[in-house]
């Protein structure tokens, strides 16, 4: 049976919930064991596991890291979110040292539901913006 478009609302809220209340145990919750994340700063990572440890680099490198979801849209199956990356650059990062910097980047996420789970995210950002908002690039 289909899941209907609240529950895949909610997943992706709850998902959302799980990266800034930092509780990356609870992924198990909302992500099917295979799912996949790509973003314009990873590539693509596969395996819930290894998502796991990307949001825990994620917050070890910006320990505020915070998404804010501004609107949603959705079906059974996918669901669209715009919103706000936003945290402070006081950890290392993807080989990065820290540069105290704030971010605050918007950008767009594609979920894939199935079986009642996320199946997987694309986010949709300005890399060169996450890389100007560092101080990491030339004028």
């Amino acid at each position: 049976m289909a899941k209907t478009t609240l529950d895949a609302e909610q997943l992706v809220s709850q998902y959302v919930e799980i990266w800034n209340d930092q509780e990356f145990s609870r992924l198990s919750d909302v992500v099917a064991e295979s799912f996949t994340f790509t973003s314009p700063t990873t590539g693509t990572i596969e395996g819930r596991e290894n998502v796991e440890a990307y949001a825990r680099d994620v917050v070890a490198g910006f320990p505020d890291f915070e998404i804010t979801v501004h609107e949603m849209l959705a079906d059974e199956t996918l669901v669209m979110a715009e919103g706000t990356l936003s945290g402070t650059h006081e950890g290392a990062f993807d080989g990065i040292e820290p540069t105290h910097e704030t971010l605050e980047l918007r950008d767009m996420a594609r979920f894939v539901v199935e079986d009642g789970k996320l199946q997987e995210e694309r986010a949709f950002f300005d890399r060169y913006e996450f890389l100007e908002q560092l101080g990491l690039v030339d004028e």
